[in-house]
């Protein structure tokens, strides 16, 4: 009987917890534990051990006869230094880049048209064209962009993809009709527009040359090995960007709203109108920290050649929501 009682003991580690509450849901502070060992050549042996619950992270212990082996852990970060810090810079260089270019954002100005001379006061015979400035407004949503920099942050090629929308409202009270080669514009004498307007939407890619000229030098290597880099300040950085802006539009409208035996009035017109689908345009992008100024100022005409109006876009503006 004594035998078989031997080996059971032997073939199942026995560990019981003293005064067990079985309807306690959280454990106690101090835990005691009796743990029962049996060996061959040292008996039984009993050992009654106190844990505290309330400590997180102690370390494992396994007792032999011999010895006594503690282990343990805590998280590790790299796989290897060699590879962390190469990950590491790759990281930082990526968010210096990102920080450090003044793409994306959204960009809102206003839109002016140009005669051939460069003036906005219009010759006489297309003056019908002539821009209300003020009511004439342009929004941009930049949404990505990347940008390829020449050793440093100090100086990239940046693109980047965005969509546009430009509003030309016509200051004069004439109604712009089209032929099959040309555009030409008829007088209202009863009616007084209230909304007289030509609106493209598109998407636009830039390709430009970036520069800044705030400081902001990558770690060391030293430096990542004891976690003493620190992030990248672009205050008081003035940053310039100057190139072209290519744009496609996909949609055009042409809209009137007035007013008519006290009934108001509105005329949509979808189409081409004789309007250029592309737009190449020369831009520059000026800013100190996150404040940027725009100009773009179109290479193409609005109209595609022929009887037309011989104008050429310009805008103004200012980013003023800045996505980095």
């Amino acid at each position: 009987m004594k035998t078989r009682i031997v080996l059971i003991l032997l073939a199942t580690p026995l560990v019981i917890r003293a005064q067990e509450d079985t309807t306690r849901t959280a454990p106690a502070e101090n835990e005691q534990r009796i743990e029962l060992r049996m060996s061959s050549q040292d008996g039984l042996d009993v050992q009654v051990t106190e844990t505290d619950t309330t400590r997180k992270g102690d370390p494992i212990t396994i007792t032999t006869k011999n010895r006594k082996i503690t282990i343990t852990s805590e998280p590790r970060e790299w796989g290897s230094e060699t590879d962390s810090i190469a990950d590491r810079l790759r990281d930082l260089r990526r968010d210096r880049r990102r920080m450090f270019t003044y793409w994306s954002g959204v960009d809102v100005g206003v839109n002016t048209l140009l005669g051939s001379d460069g003036d906005a006061d219009l010759d006489s015979e297309i003056d019908f064209m002539e821009i209300a400035n003020a009511r004439s407004r342009f929004l941009a949503i930049n949404f990505w962009e990347t940008k390829l920099e020449f050793g440093s942050h100090h100086a990239g090629l940046l693109t980047g993809l965005g969509v546009e929308f430009l509003n030309y409202h016509l200051k004069h009270d004439m109604l712009l009709q089209q032929t099959s080669d040309s555009v030409f514009a008829l007088p209202l004498d009863a009616i007084s527009l209230r909304k007289n307007k030509l609106r493209q939407i598109g998407l636009r890619v830039p390709l430009m040359l970036e520069f800044n000229t705030k400081r902001a030098p990558l770690p060391s290597a030293e430096e990542l090995k004891t976690r003493k880099a620190e992030g990248f300040d672009r205050k008081r950085n003035v940053h310039l960007a100057a190139g072209v802006i290519g744009s496609w539009y996909f949609d055009n409208m042409y809209k009137q709203k007035f007013e008519q035996d006290g009934e108001m009035h509105k005329q949509r017109q979808k189409g081409r109108q004789h309007l250029e689908p592309y737009r190449l345009a020369a831009s520059v992008r000026l800013g100190y920290g996150a404040f940027n100024l725009f100009a773009e100022y179109s290479l193409t005409q609005l109209f595609r050649p022929g009887n037309v109006p011989d104008v050429t876009p310009l805008n103004l503006g200012l980013t003023i929501i800045g996505f980095n």
